[in-house]
């Protein structure tokens, strides 16, 4: 389980802005819970694929966050569950941890920086992770695309051209 942090400024307190102090393009240096959406709904890693879209629908909300007893492990959209599950065939037998158990477990804290989460999204191919607070507790959840168009335009251009990259690197991106 990957969990991103909270980044140490550097630099001097005071005579620096955030994004000099991190080291980062303005924007950047936005804390994760001023993006993430708290509109989420949770399921146990056991439930199907198939009941995980029904609480999606039910509850309409955009993010699943999947639990394992009560840690948050991933968050998956409808589309995710939908796409994978047609993938294996087995829309009405796959259970979430069938279809995460291939995948990076990220999470991510609420008061990292996007620099940081968007970075880790990227390195582990991942569109949406859960948010925690210092305790550990689920608060909400991040998406990719989001956090992105949270950033500044010069700083959300080079986010870009690195996710167009990593698809025409690896065409599988999930």
């Amino acid at each position: 389980m990957l969990t991103v942090i909270p980044r140490p400024r550097s630099g001097i307190v005071g005579e620096s802005t955030n994004d000099e102090a991190y080291d980062v393009l303005p924007g950047e240096d936005r804390l994760v819970k001023d993006i993430m959406t708290h509109e989420i709904a949770i399921a146990r890693a056991s439930v199907t694929a198939k009941e995980a879209i029904d609480v999606i629908r039910d509850r309409d909300v955009p993010i699943l966050v999947v639990c394992r007893e009560s840690e948050p492990v991933s968050a998956l959209t409808e589309y995710d569950l939908a796409i994978n599950a047609l993938t294996e065939d087995r829309t009405d037998s796959l259970t979430l941890d069938e279809l995460i158990k291939k995948r990076m477990m990220i999470r991510c804290r609420e008061d990292a920086i996007l620099a940081d989460a968007i970075h880790a999204m990227l390195s582990h191919r991942t569109r949406h992770v859960p948010v925690v607070n210092a305790k550990g507790d689920l608060v909400g959840a991040l998406s990719l695309v989001d956090a992105v168009g949270a950033i500044t335009p010069d700083a959300a251009a080079l986010w870009q051209a690195k996710i167009r990259q990593l698809w025409t690197e690896t065409p599988e991106f999930k």
